[in-house]
């Protein structure tokens, strides 16, 4: 990642800030959902959106933006589907890039959720069974992105698990892929409070 200056980010410790629709830290701009936002397919504009939120969170005391949300889209009554851009793996990539490009202009973003995250009612306990090339061409593409082509310093692990691993302890998706394959050279925080 990369700031106009990279100073404001030596201050010890991580101050994280929620959230995809806009700044959660007090008074703050509330942005129009994910979702609203992906039905533009305007990557200039979302790139404008990230660097809003982004120079809105510095401002706040933060040094870390919890977003974008950039999850596939596969039921309507997931409970984060407002969150993200859409249901095409291509969308959300480029929408995801835009908003990190934009928003580490000032702080770090933080793409979420790392992976395969799609419900709501058991996020905590359910294990998505997922073959490879699924999970490589559905699942995986659009965080490819986030780390390869907008150098995303953070990725938060999803509360779920996948192949009967929970997210934030997943080796084959944090050690092979996001580290190994991709060398993503951020941080990986989990989700909070059942993350881990």
């Amino acid at each position: 990642f990369h700031t106009p200056d990279n100073d404001r980010l030596a201050i010890p410790g991580f101050r994280m800030v929620d959230g995809p629709r806009g700044v959660r830290a007090g008074d703050a701009t509330a942005f129009p959902v994910g979702m609203a936002r992906g039905a533009t397919w305007d990557v200039e504009l979302e790139n404008k959106v990230g660097a809003a939120m982004g120079r809105e969170t510095l401002a706040k005391g933060g040094n870390v933006l919890l977003a974008p949300t950039i999850n596939i889209l596969r039921h309507p009554g997931w409970g984060r589907a407002q969150e993200t851009y859409g249901e095409d793996v291509h969308h959300l990539g480029a929408m995801g890039v835009a908003f990190i490009t934009g928003a580490q202009e000032f702080v770090i973003a933080s793409a979420k959720h790392f992976a395969a995250n799609s419900i709501e009612d058991t996020r905590f306990s359910v294990d998505v069974s997922v073959d490879e090339r699924t999970l490589r061409e559905i699942y995986l593409p659009h965080f490819r992105r986030a780390v390869q082509d907008a150098h995303v310093g953070s990725v938060m692990s999803a509360y779920n698990l996948v192949g009967g691993h929970y997210c934030a302890e997943n080796a084959h998706l944090l050690g092979d892929i996001l580290k190994g394959e991709w060398q993503f050279s951020g941080f990986v925080e989990s989700d909070w409070f059942l993350g881990t």
